[in-house]
């Protein structure tokens, strides 16, 4: 396996702080209305897990899984479903909890096929946002932090399933190996 370097991006209080706030300004937005979550699995688990538990208002939870297929960091634009809604959101608010807003594709597919069901509203709350990336017009409602353009794990955000358990963020870099 090749050896990369953890750098920390954000500590865990830095990260706390800014879900809590999201947490705030959700829950005022939202006071009297009936808030479906639809998180995005697997990297927005976390920080689903803890926006909820910072929330002053009622909400239920439902979570997608979506796959988009291409090579290495590309993707070909692709995406299949391969965990789909349970719940009725017909007439319902609904706030999709992503870990990391990227090229746009795979936001713009999951918003647009939420919209067929007749929603009365939807929104997005992103952890972080990756703009230097962006392939199509995509903006979170709800924003945690701006993030260069960099490999991103920790806090549920993994590369080949690894670092997912980290309770803070960092970027990865390659480790350099002296050379003679």
């Amino acid at each position: 396996m090749d050896q990369h370097h953890l750098n920390r991006l954000f500590t865990a209080e830095e990260i706390n702080s800014i879900v809590k706030k999201l947490a705030d300004q959700i829950s005022r937005d939202y006071v009297g209305k009936e808030l479906i979550l639809v998180c995005i699995l697997k990297g927005a688990f976390v920080f689903l897990s803890d926006l909820v538990r910072h929330l002053k208002i009622p909400v239920k939870i439902d979570f997608v899984r979506l796959a988009s297929y291409g090579s290495g960091t590309k993707t070909t634009g692709r995406i299949e479903i391969t965990k789909d809604l349970e719940l009725p959101i017909e007439g319902k608010d609904v706030l999709i909890i992503e870990d990391i807003i990227d090229s746009g594709h795979t936001l713009k597919f999951l918003k647009d096929r939420i919209i067929l069901s007749n929603p009365r509203s939807v929104k997005i709350c992103a952890l972080l946002d990756k703009k230097a990336r962006r392939e199509l017009e995509m903006e979170a409602d709800y924003l945690g932090f701006d993030v260069e353009d960099v490999f991103i794990v920790g806090y549920g955000i993994d590369m080949n399933e690894n670092y997912r358990n980290l309770p803070e963020i960092y970027y990865v870099t390659p480790t350099h190996h002296s050379k003679k």
